[in-house]
């Protein structure tokens, strides 16, 4: 029978779980406030608790689970549209779920002694460095994956950005954001959001609308196709490729940048 010690299954989780939770935002190109890093981590923590019930049915488990990586997305990141929170939360739950599987290979072919999986929670009761090295394992595995998948090539970015609109160029201060996730809703194209003080005179053309949620609430905006948008970040120059501008009454930021650009279009640049 196997003996579980809450404080152990609290620390283990604790640190496992603020691991994946850096790993994610690395992976997002997020900076999360380490509070909020650590709040995650420690409801991820509590959450591991459910070991202590009997094991439950295999889609009761996954149902439970995926709430838990909700609530721990939203305590991480907290809710900056549907979209962006669903791909934080996918992102998470697809590293939990991978980190849970190597665990149980490493299991498998190590049988170490006090490595114990139940209900999708791994609990460690196991000597500080042969659990460092597992941890370790796992999360050098994962940063491997990511620099091949390339989801590490463009992180806090920023750059000049060029736009041409009837004839008429345009200069604006830019940062590459992952958070900058809107989409055109008949094209589908990606959406570059700017402040309206840095486009002063808008295009003569009919605007698109382009929903969005935020923190203050839900909205459209106005937005138009430039005919030609290009960015220079360093001696690096590249032409983007189609998009819509979208217009922000409010400030982006406190003057370091007029405009957020979706690193979609930016995938082949680094």
């Amino acid at each position: 029978m196997q003996v579980i010690y809450v404080d152990v299954l609290l620390g283990t989780n604790l640190f496992v779980d603020f691991c994946l939770l850096l790993l994610n935002a690395k992976f997002l190109h997020l900076e999360p406030k380490k509070g909020r890093l650590i709040l995650g981590a420690s409801v991820g923590a509590v959450g591991s608790l459910i070991v202590l019930v009997p094991a439950m049915e295999t889609w009761v488990s996954f149902i439970y689970q995926l709430l838990l990586a909700a609530i721990i997305t939203y305590c991480t990141f907290g809710f900056c549209g549907r979209a962006l929170f669903l791909r934080q939360l996918l992102s998470f739950y697809v590293m939990s779920f991978a980190f849970a599987g190597i665990m149980l290979v490493l299991w498998y072919f190590l049988a170490p002694k006090g490595l114990f999986i139940k209900n999708n929670v791994v609990y460690f009761d196991v000597p500080p460095v042969l659990f460092i090295a597992l941890v370790g394992v796992c999360y050098f595995t994962m940063r491997i994956f990511h620099r091949i998948t390339g989801r590490g090539a463009v992180s806090n970015i920023d750059g000049t950005l060029e736009l041409s609109f009837d004839g008429e160029k345009r200069k604006l201060r830019c940062k590459v954001d992952t958070g900058c996730a809107l989409k055109e809703p008949f094209s589908g194209l990606p959406v570059i959001v700017a402040e309206r003080s840095a486009l002063p005179q808008l295009p003569k053309t009919p605007p698109r609308p382009v929903p969005f949620s935020s923190v203050g609430g839900d909205g459209l905006m106005r937005a138009w196709k430039p005919s030609n948008a290009q960015i220079l970040i360093g001696e690096k120059e590249k032409k983007l490729g189609p998009c819509y501008v979208a217009v922000s009454d409010s400030k982006l930021s406190g003057g370091d940048y007029e405009a957020l650009i979706p690193p979609e279009l930016l995938d082949d640049f680094m």
